[in-house]
């Protein structure tokens, strides 16, 4: 019981202090004032939360890192094995620990529960996936919009926001429109090109890209992806099923894959779905009934559940 309220006490301080952009953005268990803004495109509205925006611009301060929070100094590097500036004690690994123990935020076997679906219909089912999955992209972490040159040499504008969404879709992170599509990670209901009850779009960042970047943003931002890929995967196709498949991705995502010709210094590239055998993830169902078929498109993880 001790524990727990020091556990408790930790977040309330953090939520409170210099870095509570970082614990705020990356744990639901706190609450803040945000400062939001937002944008409309026909039937969509794009929102950012500035404030999770702007709290990872500068070091200090504390990143969840695949369930384990990490203290990354001034200079960009995480701590290990000694007690933060601001009192609290990390093990040899850089992981946050309490009473010799480390904390784990629940990554990796989170509950959407989606039991919530049994005896609904499939309007109700898509209303309860929203409002699931809603609060996990209003709390994403926001990168830096992107000014500059595409893959076709031409120059682009794209827009960072924590999430949108409309009668028929929500979505995270880039408003691709402009481009062919919403977000790095959607869900898409009554999808006209597939005939699907949902699609969704899970992109190639992976937490492991972090490590290329000297800033705390950016380190966060990528961070943030396999907690809120996991949460997409099993609101969307649910709990149980939901967990096979994330575990599947995770397992590969999680290892760099050699190419000598892509990739010939072993740098962190994310999932590489192109990468993954997805022939066992054919006609499944879901939790709640439905079908669904796992297929990859360039780098895109596309899960098509039907009607």
């Amino acid at each position: 019981m001790n524990e727990e309220i020091e556990i408790m006490n930790r977040l309330k301080r953090l939520a409170t202090g210099a870095v509570a952009g970082a614990l705020a953005a990356a744990m639901t268990l706190t609450s803040f004032a945000a400062n939001i803004t937002y944008t409309k495109q026909g039937s969509v509205t794009n929102y950012i939360k500035t404030d999770s925006y702007k709290g990872y611009e500068n070091f200090p301060c504390w990143i969840w890192y695949q369930g384990y929070c990490y203290y990354y100094d001034q200079n960009g590097n995480y701590l290990t094995n000694t007690t933060t500036p601001d009192g609290y004690t990390v093990d040899e690994l850089g992981r946050w620990t309490v009473n010799g123990n480390p904390i784990h935020n629940g990554a990796g076997n989170y509950k959407m529960h989606t039991e919530d679906y049994n005896g609904k219909s499939d309007d109700e089912i898509w209303s309860l996936m929203k409002e699931k999955l809603i609060p996990v992209y209003q709390d994403a972490i926001v990168g830096k919009d992107f000014d500059g040159l595409n893959a076709d040499g031409i120059q682009t504008h794209i827009d960072q926001y924590t999430y949108g969404y409309g009668a028929d879709i929500i979505w995270t992170d880039k408003d691709m429109s402009t481009y062919g599509g919403y977000g790095e990670t959607s869900i898409t209901h009554n999808d006209q090109r597939f005939g699907t009850f949902v699609t969704v779009a899970i992109g190639n960042y992976w937490s492991d890209i972090e490590r290329k970047y000297n800033n705390a943003i950016d380190k966060a931002y990528y961070a943030n992806k396999v907690d809120i890929k996991e949460k997409t995967i099993k609101a969307a196709i649910g709990d149980k099923i939901g967990t096979e498949l994330f575990n599947y991705i995770k397992q590969h995502a999680d290892k760099t894959i050699p190419d000598a010709e892509w990739n010939p210094n072993n740098e962190p590239d994310g999932i590489m779905p192109s990468k993954l055998d997805f022939s066992a993830w054919q006609n499944r169902k879901t939790d709640y009934g439905k079908t669904f078929s796992v297929e990859v498109t360039g780098e895109v993880i596309n899960i098509k559940v039907y009607k």
